[in-house]
């Protein structure tokens, strides 16, 4: 099995996008582009599923969960002419072909590691949240809330913190109850390793992760202490 190498997504002058590998980061393997995505409406990120398609395109496949996005500087590498920005990157392997079957029928295998860390601590962008956690993440964005990949005690790569003003509000983990499942826990508070302590909330991920918070929070605590919200719950934008 080949290493992984990444794959960037990049955004043109004109706000159209382009997906590419690389030859410098491919080794023997030639630079490889999809313009396909530049099909897409300027200005508007190309979805997890576009994303993904365009990879499979060029023949590879992600070998991790989740994108790194930064803006461009010049100490990053260089990118093919024509590209501008770049926002987004993955590690990606290449699908390989094997010879198996009557005649030797070429069969094309996904060579994707799915068991292991993906040691990604960066943020989920709002365009992937539904894709990636659910259609009850879709909305998070309009209530100033963001999801960083990577959870508390992250030994799989599949948890999640979810953060309102860069202050962590909650995290998910798996769930004891449904192998393979999601909880989600709103934090109450944290101890004095810095750790967080987080409440299971009912039915799963919240549509509104701060009214879930709220809730958690007057459950845990009394009346007078610190963290006990005062007042009723007021969602962002409702105004009191």
């Amino acid at each position: 099995m080949r290493n992984p190498v990444p794959a960037y997504l990049t955004q043109h002058s004109d706000g159209s996008w382009g997906l590419w590998v690389s030859s410098d980061d491919a080794g023997s393997t030639p630079a490889v582009r999809n313009d396909l995505l530049t099909k897409t409406e300027p200005g508007i990120v190309p979805s997890l599923a576009d994303r993904t398609a365009a990879l499979a395109e060029l023949g590879f496949v992600p070998a991790e969960n989740g994108w790194t996005w930064r803006e461009w500087n010049t100490d990053g590498p260089t990118i093919p002419a024509g590209s501008g920005s770049l926002v987004g990157s993955i590690p990606v392997q290449p699908t390989v072909q094997v010879r198996t079957g009557r005649g030797g029928t070429p069969t094309t295998v996904r060579t994707v590691r799915r068991d292991q860390p993906t040691h990604n601590r960066g943020p989920v962008l709002p365009i992937d949240l539904g894709t990636v956690l659910g259609p009850e993440a879709a909305g998070w964005p309009a209530l100033g809330v963001s999801v960083h990949y990577g959870g508390v005690v992250d030994r799989d790569g599949t948890q999640f913190r979810v953060f309102a003003d860069h202050r962590l509000i909650g995290y998910t983990m798996p769930s004891a109850d449904a192998p393979g499942g999601r909880e989600y826990r709103a934090v109450t508070y944290t101890d004095r390793e810095g750790l967080p302590y987080g409440t299971v909330v009912p039915g799963g991920l919240p549509e509104d992760p701060l009214r879930a918070e709220y809730d958690a929070l007057r459950a845990f605590h009394q009346p007078g202490d610190r963290e006990y919200p005062a007042g009723p719950y007021v969602a962002p934008g409702e105004g009191r």
